[in-house]
């Protein structure tokens, strides 16, 4: 019996929050002895299959420091697994996972309150905990460099593509004549939507248009929005699963831009409906998406213009592609993730 750290379970599903959503999943699948330690308010978006128990009278970070650890050691202290970059500092008997160390390379993309909570308590919670969880052998290398925390101690258990993915033919597609580009994530500084833009003023195909899909966070220091107003540039916010996939389906491709990733979701996720990618030339992309992907540079406008003027243009390119991603989704499940955290799990039960 071990237990899982649900503070994830308050925010809204995105890439950390899905990690840790997905391996619990799996884990219930799978039928192990486990439950989620959740606060009194989650989010209703998750459509939990594993057992929960509420405990505390906290929300946030206070519930995670204060009583999510008061009511561990009052079960006898059993072995904590937290999945989406935290756990409580005062308690020694658990694993946590770190996604990344951007606040550490680049505290100017997020809030100084933020900065200064991640950047007191990750090491702290890192050298206390038997073990740290990472998604990338590219982030490992960071965590060692960044947190001085020792190579052995590090274990890469990669991410997958959502579970609400559906087949080829359950997806709804559009019959419009619309020709759009798409790029997902939060609206982050590191997700470079700015220079994403200015570049895709630049392209030759001005009937083209470009769908942004994301929310905007308190932990980030948000974009300058007016820059984003250009014209057949489309700012959706969040949108649900299904209407996700919806867009991937028929998007021309999609543009995944980012200054800086631990593993980067996204990509794979496009990946898995046929929808050919535009990367970042950046290690942590380069190592997930091998050559499935096309690479640009993520500081260059002119080349990020380049890139997608080409994919417009080049119907068997973005076809080649769209196999090539095909097979590197391949390489990833939630189902090998989730056997790894067993397997670090019994190390320390």
């Amino acid at each position: 019996m071990f237990v899982v750290n649900g503070r994830f379970l308050t925010q809204k599903p995105t890439g950390v929050h899905r990690y840790a959503f997905e391996i619990c999943n799996q884990l219930s699948e799978f039928g192990v002895d486990f439950y989620v330690a959740v606060p009194k308010e989650i989010n209703p978006d998750y459509k939990i299959n594993f057992k929960t128990v509420q405990c505390g009278a906290f929300n946030g970070h206070l519930w995670e420091q204060i009583s999510l650890p008061k009511y561990l050691k009052q079960q006898g202290n059993p072995l904590l697994l937290s999945f989406s970059g935290c756990g409580p500092l005062n308690y020694s008997n658990q694993i946590i996972t770190i996604h990344d160390v951007s606040h550490e390379r680049h505290p100017e993309w997020f809030s100084k309150n933020y900065c200064r909570f991640y950047g007191y308590m990750m090491p702290r919670i890192g050298k206390k905990a038997y073990a740290i969880i990472t998604v990338s052998e590219f982030s490992k290398k960071e965590i060692i460099e960044t947190l001085s925390l020792p190579s052995e101690k590090i274990h890469v258990i990669n991410c997958s593509i959502p579970s609400y993915h559906t087949t080829e033919n359950d997806v709804i597609r559009d019959n419009s004549d619309e020709k759009y580009i798409l790029s997902v994530s939060s609206m982050d500084p590191r997700k470079n939507f700015i220079r994403l833009v200015e570049a895709f003023n630049n392209i030759e195909d001005k009937s083209v248009k470009l769908y942004i899909i994301g929310m905007q966070f308190k932990a980030f220091n948000t974009p300058d929005m007016e820059k984003l107003n250009r014209e057949n540039v489309i700012l959706t916010g969040y949108l649900d699963d299904d209407s996700l996939q919806t867009m991937y389906k028929n998007a021309l491709f999609s543009v995944y831009p980012s200054l800086y990733e631990g593993f980067g979701i996204p990509p794979l996720e496009s990946m898995s409906y046929g929808c050919p990618v535009i990367a970042s030339d950046i290690p942590a992309l380069r190592e997930v998406n091998g050559e499935a992907a096309m690479y640009a540079n993520p500081l260059d406008i002119a080349d990020i213009s380049l890139k997608m003027d080409l994919l417009i243009r080049d119907t068997e390119l973005r076809n080649k592609l769209s196999e090539k991603g095909r097979e590197q989704v391949k390489k990833y499940s939630w189902i090998k993730s989730t056997r790894q955290v067993l397997d670090l799990v019994k190390q320390y039960s």
